[in-house]
């Protein structure tokens, strides 16, 4: 098997803070809304209804919250 090397990267100070960011994003955010599922999904929100109506939820407070975890296996298991 080939040996896999690191690659390195020089970045100016705003694209590695930037990289920064959407990182710290991508890894802090556990929920998602349902104004999120379209961005995540990559989907618009009328194909989501139509196709994924029955995504796994919870209600916390009359609000509907999606972990994208389930999101991902539900879709993975459809």
């Amino acid at each position: 098997m080939e040996e896999i090397k690191p690659v390195e990267m020089l970045l100016s100070e705003r694209q590695f803070q930037i990289l920064r960011d959407q990182v710290i994003k991508a890894v802090s955010r556990k929920w998602l809304r349902t104004k999120d599922l379209p961005g995540y999904l990559n989907m618009a929100d009328s194909t989501i209804r139509e196709n994924l109506p029955d995504l796994p939820f919870h209600i916390v407070g009359g609000t509907k919250l999606y972990d994208p975890q389930k999101i991902d296996d539900f879709i993975r298991n459809k």
